[in-house]
């Protein structure tokens, strides 16, 4: 056999395996694939722009289970860790501002008539001190944009939430009393 039929011989063999497995597994040109590219959990910057990504490891205290996220730098590392430690020591009060305080004060308005606009309105204050204090928005957006900005948008959020508050009770209240 010449060195050209064992050529053409292996790239017949060759072929012949890639167009089974086409004709088993059918691709759904429909269907959209999301290709995420690994990026820092501090600041969101992609893989491609950095050099490494470091994989790092989070336990929460008195459980097994253990979480891990990448990171940029070491510096980054020890930011997410310690927001992550922060966040699970104060979970229970952003829990109470979040939920449990805007019931309280729903449930007060309503035995309290003439002053419901003092309480619905303290609603946002709750709200925005449960924002400012502990900015839990989500793991989708902390994966798109980063904890660093999540960080950011929550306290920022938080804060116009206080402001209309505040506003709010002002305004009804100066009207009301002025009647």
């Amino acid at each position: 056999m010449s060195s050209e039929e064992e050529s053409n011989q292996l790239t017949d063999e060759v072929d012949a395996p890639e167009e089974e497995t086409e004709s088993e597994f059918e691709v759904n040109s429909e269907m959209l694939v999301e290709v995420i590219e690994p990026r820092c959990y501090w600041c969101s910057k992609a893989q491609p722009e950095i050099k490494e990504l470091l994989e790092s490891k989070y336990q929460k205290r008195n459980q097994e289970e253990i979480e891990f996220f990448l990171s940029c730098s070491p510096e980054h590392e020890t930011r997410t860790i310690k927001f992550l430690r922060f966040a699970e020591k104060f979970y229970l009060l952003y829990i109470a501002f979040m939920f449990v305080v805007p019931v309280i004060l729903l449930a007060i308005s309503f035995g309290f008539p003439q002053h419901i606009f003092s309480f619905g309105f303290s609603i946002f204050i709750s709200l925005g001190l449960g924002l400012t204090i502990l900015p839990l928005l989500g793991n989708q957006l902390v994966k798109n944009i980063g904890l660093k900005k999540s960080n950011l948008l929550g306290r920022i959020l938080g804060v116009i939430l206080i402001i209309i508050g505040v506003i709010l009770i002002l305004t009804f209240g100066l009207a009301y009393f002025e009647q």
